[in-house]
């Protein structure tokens, strides 16, 4: 058993979990890195499920907590978030399980990249050949920011190590009415200002999907409970990252992509207009008396905003000016990324083209 302090804090928070938790508990202690701490958290006075933790106790990194009352996901991770964390901060499901290498496997990689806010693998579904990926997020800051709407962000990093210190930074999960289902993607986006998601491309995460999960119940929700949760997710995006932007064409542009999410994936039956899912959400920012987000001000710019995109799209179909359609957008972004710096931004613009540029010799290097 080890002695010396313990590097990863396990949060594990658990309710009605009796017939799962104990393979979960097991897989913790077969880990090949045994230097942690587990904090099993039992909501809603569940004795049944506390019970089944019990037998793990004899072992001295185990302690368990039983909530008098019941928190719910936010309640009981932002518990866990405020106490005395070690290095890395480690959210584990009562109902997922890991290889036993996972610690020292992401703990050799959290070593090589200080700067890595949160490191994490692959996530294998039991039962299915479904692999859950989430590619590494790098560069500075607002670069970040934007690749985190380009590509689709999983919950995989919440999964993996995170540090402390970008928790700390990051605060609590944001709660809602609704159970807030996407807010721990509003999280990773604070997380994300701290420093670089890096991936280990393994699969070392095992996820069981079941009926009664958490992600289940919220994909069987009404249509108009899907639709509220969107817009507390765009309030939510707009809070983590208007702190970033020093200048009102930052601002313009991250509200626009921010509002570009929410309408490409807004949950209806029938086709809504952009201009109707806007309200919807400018309501909410109202409602939670966050309008210094996105000001009266700035609306005129951001409608203004929205039919100059909508345009671009029907330029970007055309063929004959694809390339110089992305030449140009690639040009406006680079300005809003790298105001000061000339050299970033040519770096910036020049980048796919390096990029093409290379795929193109593999490819002949495939063929000779």
């Amino acid at each position: 058993m080890p002695t010396s302090t313990p590097r990863i804090t396990v949060g594990l928070p658990a309710y009605k979990g009796a017939d799962l938790i104990g393979k979960c508990l097991d897989c913790l202690q077969r880990q090949t890195f045994s230097n942690f701490e587990i904090i099993i958290l039992v909501d809603g006075s569940d004795e049944e499920t506390a019970a089944a933790c019990r037998p793990f106790l004899a072992d001295a990194r185990f302690r368990m907590v039983v909530q008098s009352e019941r928190l719910d996901w936010v309640g009981n991770f932002n518990w866990l978030l405020q106490q005395d964390l070690r290095e890395f901060f480690c959210y584990r499901q009562h109902d997922d399980t890991t290889a036993p290498e996972f610690f020292e496997v992401l703990l050799q990689a959290a070593d090589k990249e200080r700067n890595a806010a949160a490191i994490y693998c692959d996530c294998q579904y039991v039962g299915s050949d479904h692999v859950e990926i989430c590619s590494s997020i790098e560069g500075e800051t607002l670069y970040r920011m934007l690749r985190y709407f380009e590509q689709r962000v999983t919950a995989a990093p919440v999964r993996g190590l995170i540090r402390r210190a970008a928790i700390r930074q990051a605060g609590p999960v944001r709660s809602d009415e609704f159970r807030a289902p996407l807010e721990v993607f509003v999280w990773l986006t604070k997380i994300l200002r701290w420093g670089s998601f890096r991936r280990v491309a393994k699969p070392l995460y095992y996820r069981l999907a079941h009926p009664r999960s958490f992600t289940s119940e919220y994909l069987r929700s009404s249509e108009e409970r899907l639709q509220a949760v969107r817009t507390t997710y765009f309030t939510g995006l707009l809070e983590a990252i208007m702190p970033l932007c020093h200048t009102p064409e930052q601002r313009l542009f991250f509200q626009q992509r921010i509002l570009d999410r929410i309408v490409a994936n807004w949950p209806a039956s029938e086709t809504t207009s952009s201009e109707k899912i806007i309200a919807k959400c400018l309501e909410r920012l109202r409602f939670e008396m966050n309008t210094h987000l996105l000001t009266q001000e700035e609306l005129p710019k951001i409608f203004q905003r929205q039919k100059c995109r909508s345009n671009s799209k029907e330029l970007e179909r055309s063929r004959m000016r694809t390339i110089i359609y992305r030449v140009r957008n690639q040009s406006q972004v680079a300005k809003i990324l790298y105001p000061k710096s000339k050299m970033r931004s040519f770096v910036y613009q020049i980048r796919p083209l390096l990029k093409q540029l290379r795929d193109t010799m593999n490819r002949l290097r495939a063929l000779g």
